[in-house]
């Protein structure tokens, strides 16, 4: 049974089944338009993965097992054949563009290799530089603390006081104020041995000896200064409240003792 006979026996009326019947074909014609439109694109795939591997077998053909180092001479090769039937064919001016292209572009690649390798040597040297400089800071704050007498435990306490307040300039250390100024010593800019001897002494009067016997800081003229209420075995946290409290200078040299940071 055809379409127009499906259609006479379900529409009655000739008007409605003839638009009925047109839409269908127009939807039909949609179809086979989209249908072709789908195989011409399936066919142009197919075209170009067949050229892909016609290609490919060329260039296996054509370099089989050679290693990228051997493709490389063989495009050297050819790029020596061209320039010589340029030469042949007296085109000078192209000889020369594809030399000068050629000089630009290695030119270009080696400046950027020596910029890369000087930046580098730039920076490993600014870092050198930098632990060079806190290496000498260090040694000489803490050969001028123990030759003022700074007690051993609080040794890395003077090597953190330094960090912050002395930095190298023009190769020697030096220290300034809040203004920006020079501190200076006896005989011109302060030195190591002033400062630890003096200053740390000054500002930092428990990272030194103290007095022993019944005059010592803490003692009340009958305690024994060998307890430190900070250290593991001897923990007492009243009494260490209490030294706070009245002896906060021993307190610190204590808890420096103890290995404690405040």
């Amino acid at each position: 049974m055809t379409l127009e006979e499906l259609l006479a026996q379900s529409i009655e009326d000739d008007e409605k089944r003839q638009e009925v019947l047109d839409a269908i074909k127009q939807d039909r014609a949609g179809l086979e338009a989209n249908k072709q439109k789908v195989l011409d694109d399936l066919k142009k795939q197919q075209e170009r993965a067949t050229k892909m591997e016609g290609t490919l077998q060329s260039l296996q053909s054509a370099f089989g097992d050679r290693t990228p180092d051997d493709v490389k001479a063989m495009m050297d090769r050819l790029e020596n054949d061209e320039m010589a039937r340029l030469a042949a064919e007296g085109k000078t001016d192209e000889i020369i563009k594809k030399h000068k292209e050629k000089w630009d572009a290695e030119r270009k690649s080696a400046e950027q290799s020596w910029q890369q390798q000087l930046e580098e040597a730039t920076n490993r040297a600014s870092t050198l530089e930098q632990k060079l400089t806190q290496e000498l800071v260090d040694n000489r704050a803490m050969a001028a603390a123990s030759k003022a007498g700074v007690i051993p435990e609080a040794l890395d306490v003077v090597k953190m006081l330094a960090k912050s307040q002395w930095q190298l300039e023009d190769g020697e250390p030096v220290l300034r104020d809040k203004d920006g100024n020079i501190v200076t010593g006896k005989q011109g800019a302060l030195t190591f041995e002033e400062w630890a001897a003096e200053q740390l002494r000054e500002s930092h009067p428990y990272i030194f000896p103290q007095p022993k016997g019944g005059n010592a800081p803490g003692n009340n003229g009958n305690a024994s200064t060998k307890v430190n209420p900070w250290k593991s075995d001897q923990r007492n946290l009243t009494e260490q409240a209490r030294i706070k409290r009245h002896e906060p200078e021993l307190a610190k040299r204590l808890m420096v003792e103890a290995g404690i940071q405040e």
